[in-house]
């Protein structure tokens, strides 16, 4: 027995390297790079500790009995219990497990809507993850999540006809990282990634596939990993951070691997970066970014230009009005496509698309201990419409993109964290206007910490303006002269939904939602 205690003991793995997940047991920073390297914490240049590793270090463990054999002598040592405990303590900083429980519930209130016909949704995310240090030069990461919305039943589909899931589980990060002497960190796998200097809207954030939620970013961004295998070179002597990243996401080919580059210098109270992407059927994207702090004012200022872009992009008009009019003749005779006006495709492959945001934020003392944020943010979108009337057809075609759809917006927010005696709650109210249809949305968002594991939010947001991508109505009659299946085959059959059934878009006009947050 006094041996197998002894085995055990030996092969207890040891303390890893000095970074630790946070005291109050949320997520980790995960896929994050080296820290900057200038203006920040530095990578510590430790060596790994052998001797623990390998079961030494410490008081030496005292011989209790020996003998002398052919091959000389053999100490064999006494194992306490106290030498087990801690080295299985040593253990436990080398693994940790844990996660995220979002639960939350959200209502959605439109016009000429009954109360009792509200919908509600309870959209509630399940984070799981592993960090695994077995040193300090290598760490592996790996977390998934869980989707489950008990609002959405078999067979239930959107406002077009697209399928609804109760719940999935997808895989949202797994990546290796680990260093070459110190001086050029490799992350590979499927991780986070952010670019961008901008609160709302990042146009050369050129590696996720999805965009930034602006409106809900604040409280938390839902997008998953990517699959990157991404350099990092710190170079403290001139404050720059350089990156060299190969896409794979989604790439089963060499020919479909993306790369990028990109570099960042830290100038006195400034941050410059310069980054450039690309991919086969991509366009080629040329990105800056810069902020910089003017006594109490930060300035930030983002943008882009991407050329070779195959998007499918519109111009004309659409509309299908007269749909619910037409009979079997007019779609015999043709006389129904001229009663009806689409838009056409545009090719911008061409052009060079500019994108670009500004903002800045001022900090206001209130007293002694509390600030109150201000800030405001400009985007204008050259791969935007200029007005609202395509939009029933972007939402059809599935081109529509939201917060990136409109020529220009604006944005502005007022953030009071911890305010006065409420230390653990923090108030933010927020506006967002789509400046080419005249649309706006603003929101009130409230944090509290209810104890070191638990946070629970809310929020309520209001809508209102014309006609537009925040404020947005359609409705179209059933055609009850005709039976559907007369589209078939036809290159009108995608509105074959809308001949049948019609369309009843409402304008919103409010948002409620709760929510909980727990760290494990």
């Amino acid at each position: 027995m006094t041996s197998l205690i002894f085995v055990l003991a030996f092969v207890a793995p040891a303390q890893a390297g000095d970074e630790s997940p946070p005291a109050d047991g949320s997520t980790p920073p995960a896929g994050g790079d080296a820290p900057p390297a200038q203006g920040g914490d530095a990578p510590p240049a430790s060596s790994v500790d052998e001797d623990a590793m390998f079961g030494g270090g410490g008081a030496p463990l005292t011989p209790v009995a020996s003998t002398t054999t052919d091959m000389g002598e053999v100490q064999i040592q006494e194992t306490t219990n106290g030498d087990i405990a801690s080295r299985l303590g040593l253990a436990d900083t080398r693994l940790t497990i844990g996660g995220k429980l979002y639960l939350r519930g959200a209502a959605s209130f439109a016009e000429d809507t009954d109360f009792a016909k509200t919908p509600y949704s309870s959209p509630n995310l399940l984070d799981l993850f592993t960090d695994i240090r077995p040193n300090d030069h290598v760490r592996g990461y790996a977390q998934a999540r869980m989707k489950y919305d008990f609002t959405v039943a078999a067979g239930d589909t959107d406002s077009f006809g697209n399928a609804l899931e109760s719940g999935s589980v997808s895989l949202d990060q797994l990546w290796l990282k680990f260093d070459v002497a110190n001086r050029v960190y490799i992350t590979t796998g499927r991780q986070r990634i952010k670019w961008g200097s901008g609160r709302f809207w990042n146009p050369t954030d050129f590696m996720n596939q999805q965009t930034l939620d602006a409106l809900n970013a604040t409280v938390f961004d839902e997008r998953t990993g990517v699959t990157l295998l991404k350099v990092h070179v710190p170079i403290e002597s001139i404050g720059a951070n350089l990156y060299a990243v190969a896409n794979f996401d989604g790439a089963d080919t060499f020919d479909q691997v993306g790369g990028a580059l990109r570099t960042e210098w830290v100038l006195g109270p400034s941050e410059i970066a310069l980054s450039a992407a690309a991919r086969k059927g991509d366009p080629l994207r040329l990105g800056a970014d810069a902020s910089v702090g003017l006594g109490p004012v930060d300035l930030h200022v983002e943008g882009t230009v991407k050329h070779g872009d195959k998007s499918t992009y519109y111009k004309g008009k659409f509309d299908i009005d007269a749909l619910p009019d037409l009979t079997i003749e007019d779609f015999m005779d043709g006389s129904a496509v001229d009663a009806l006006s689409f838009p056409t495709e545009v090719d911008r492959s061409d052009e060079w698309i500019p994108q670009v945001v500004a903002g800045a934020e001022v900090g206001f003392k209130v007293g002694d201990d509390d600030t109150v944020y201000v800030g405001a943010e400009y985007f204008h979108n050259g791969a935007g419409y200029a007005d609202a009337k395509l939009l029933p057809w972007l939402f059809l075609s599935g081109a529509y993109q939201p917060f990136y759809t409109g020529q220009d917006y604006f944005g502005a927010y007022v953030a009071a964290p911890s305010p006065g005696r409420w230390d653990d709650t923090s108030f933010t109210a927020s506006t967002l206007g789509n400046l080419s249809d005249h649309s706006y949305v603003s929101r009130l968002d409230v944090s509290t910490r209810v104890n070191t594991l638990l946070t629970l939010n809310a929020y309520a947001s209001v809508y209102y303006g014309e006609t537009g991508e925040f404020h947005f109505s359609y409705h179209l009659d059933p055609n009850e002269n005709i039976d559907a299946s007369v589209l078939d085959g036809t290159d009108l059959e995608t509105f074959k939904p809308l001949l049948q059934d019609g369309l009843d878009l409402r304008a919103p006009v409010a948002d409620v939602g709760l929510g909980a947050t727990v760290n494990f």
